[in-house]
């Protein structure tokens, strides 16, 4: 497979929250296809936790690369960094084979490859650049402690950093909330569960051996581990207690 101008095609792979079985099966034809492969790195030169997640799936052969993206705001720094990157991967796709840039959880939920695809697309508008989905965290989570993300006609909003002061008033937008990067705000989490009345459960590195979770939020407080994500439900008048679920389309849509 390869792109209009010869080159190998440019996929963004998402690679799912750690198990390496819950790579899709589009992701895994696309990896054993892939004649390089660039991964995120924390530091330069440093491990992957996307690269050790795919590579049972890498084909002999298979160029690997690791790139180092600046934990900064400043604008300008950023852009340098993905610039460099879609770079690469443009010159690595000149070679004919197939390029992926991967990911973990979904490619295209607070991702880099969302900026590297906007980067390879100014540099090169012709590249045939694609995107493969995968399993986000907040899923893996769900599964993994037996609750549901929504219910019905429940609204979901999820919250990607730092909360606001009173948490408890995100609840009043919507009766379910994810937590994302959730390690640093523990203690006021748990208090705003407290106050509105919500379930929370903290789940830590879901899908992998080391998983855990709990529902006494204040127990992980000083560990403050990076990959921690908390689910909040509010129970409200719109949920069925049931069991039941609203009725629905024919045809129910499932994202």
């Amino acid at each position: 497979m390869s792109g209009a101008t010869g080159t190998g095609v440019i996929h963004g792979v998402g690679v799912g929250p750690g198990d390496p079985g819950l790579l899709t099966v589009r992701a895994v034809e696309v990896l054993r296809s892939a004649g390089a492969v660039l991964a995120p790195a924390p530091h330069r030169g440093g491990d992957s936790l996307a690269l050790s997640i795919v590579r049972p799936y890498l084909p002999a052969g298979c160029e690997v690369h690791t790139a180092h993206f600046p934990m900064t705001e400043r604008r300008g720094e950023l852009r340098a960094a993905w610039d460099e990157a879609a770079a690469l991967l443009l010159r690595l796709a000149a070679a004919g084979a197939p390029v992926a840039f991967i990911t973990l959880g979904d490619a295209m939920l607070y991702s880099t490859w969302s900026y590297l695809h906007a980067a390879v697309r100014r540099l090169a508008p012709d590249a045939d650049v694609r995107t493969v989905p995968g399993v986000t965290a907040m899923s893996a989570c769900a599964a993994a402690v037996g609750r549901p993300l929504a219910e019905g006609r429940e609204p979901l909003l999820v919250w990607p950093d730092e909360p606001p002061a009173d948490a408890g008033e995100l609840l009043g937008l919507a009766p379910n909330v994810v937590f994302m990067k959730a390690g640093r705000h523990l203690p006021a989490l748990a208090t705003a569960a407290q106050r509105s009345g919500a379930d929370a459960v903290a789940v830590r590195r879901a899908s992998r051996p080391d998983e855990a979770w709990t529902t006494e939020l204040r127990e992980w407080a000083a560990d403050r581990e990076y990959f921690t994500t908390v689910l909040m439900h509010r129970a409200g008048e719109d949920t069925p207690t049931d069991g039941s679920a609203p009725a629905s389309d024919p045809e129910e849509e499932h994202a």
